[in-house]
C-alpha cells in the first residue's frame, strides 16, 4: 500500500511537471516522462521476489503439475500485457488500435479460461 501511494504521488508530480515543460521544452518533458516510467517500474519490480515466493507456495499447495494455477497466471499476464499495450496505443492517439488490443486480450483470456470453466462445470454436473 505504501509503495502504491509513493508511486501514485511520483506519477502525478511527474505528469504535472511534464505538462508544464511540454510547451517550452518537449524533448526534456519526454525524457522526464521516460525516466519516471523507468523508476516506477523498478520500484514495482522490487516486489517481484515476494510474488514469486507466493507463487511457489501456491504451487506447492496445489501440486507441482497444477492445472488450476497455470491458467489463472496466464490470464493475469494477458490482462497486464493487453492493458499496457492499449495504454501505449491511447498515448499515441490510436484509440481504435487500443480498443482492438483490449478486445484481443479479452478473447485470449477467455480462451485460456475456457478449459478451467469447462472442468468446473463438469465437476459440478457430476456432483448433481
Amino acid at each position: 500500500m505504501e509503495l502504491m501511494i509513493k508511486c501514485a504521488g511520483a506519477g502525478i508530480l511527474s505528469a504535472v511537471c511534464v505538462l508544464l515543460l511540454r510547451r517550452s521544452n518537449p524533448e526534456f518533458s519526454f525524457a522526464l516522462s521516460a525516466a519516471t516510467v523507468a523508476v516506477l517500474l523498478l520500484a514495482g519490480a522490487s516486489l517481484l521476489g515476494e510474488v514469486l515466493s507466493a507463487l511457489r507456495e501456491m504451487t506447492g499447495i496445489l501440486g507441482a503439475g497444477s492445472a488450476e494455477l497455470r491458467p489463472v497466471l496466464k490470464c493475469l499476464g494477458i490482462a497486464s500485457v493487453s492493458r499496457f499495450g492499449a495504454d501505449l496505443c491511447r498515448d499515441a492517439s490510436q484509440g481504435a488500435v487500443a480498443a482492438a488490443v483490449e478486445t484481443v486480450g479479452s478473447v485470449c483470456a477467455l480462451a485460456v479460461a475456457a478449459p478451467v470453466l469447462l472442468s468446473l462445470l463438469t465437476t459440478i454436473g457430476g456432483l448433481l
